[in-house]
């Protein structure tokens, strides 16, 4: 586990979890099409032989390859990072998207179990507002004064809910 001390604007970090995909069945299903298409290109290009009946041509097997191995990097540096701060928390799933949001526009936080939701990455529409997951399903569900809602996944429920008691007395009504 990485344990960051200090924010960007150098103010210590309560909690901080970065997570990544490391269920080996999702990786089965990611390597599977890289694995098939890398036998290919080799029968296909060092054999010199057709793989099957009806072999695909030297372009849409590259491009098969291509497409396959990009896929497996994409979710090989996927990851979902959460940092809080006295002041802040800020939710980074690279390389798609990040938000920060200041704990004194927050109504509510808690960290909660979700059940499953349709998937794991990010999820919008749901009836947590977008949610942000890697796996399992408990997270920290966080409601602003606008009136938007985001849920965001964790490994170390407990640990984060003793963090998020002591920023509580900052999620107060709006002013």
């Amino acid at each position: 586990m990485i344990v960051k001390t200090k924010s960007q604007t150098n103010e210590p970090v309560l909690f901080y979890e970065k997570q990544r995909f490391t269920q080996w069945w999702m990786w089965v299903f990611i390597l599977i099409p890289l694995g098939i298409s890398g036998i290919g290109v080799f029968q296909q290009f060092v054999l010199k032989t057709p793989l099957g009946d009806k072999t695909m041509s030297d372009t849409r097997l590259l491009f098969f390859v291509l497409f396959s191995g990009l896929f497996a990097l994409f979710f090989g540096v996927m990851y979902l990072e959460t940092t809080l701060t006295k002041s802040t928390l800020k939710v980074r799933f690279y390389p798609l998207t990040q938000r920060s949001i200041r704990w004194e526009n927050v109504r509510s936080a808690e960290v909660i179990s979700y059940g499953f939701v349709g998937g794991w990455g990010v999820r919008l529409w749901t009836q947590y507002g977008t949610v942000y997951n890697v796996k399992s399903g408990k997270g920290l569900h966080v409601k602003s004064h606008a009136k938007e809602q985001f849920l965001v996944g964790t490994q170390q429920p407990e640990l984060l809910q003793k963090k998020l008691v002591l920023i509580q007395d900052q999620l107060a009504e709006p002013k």
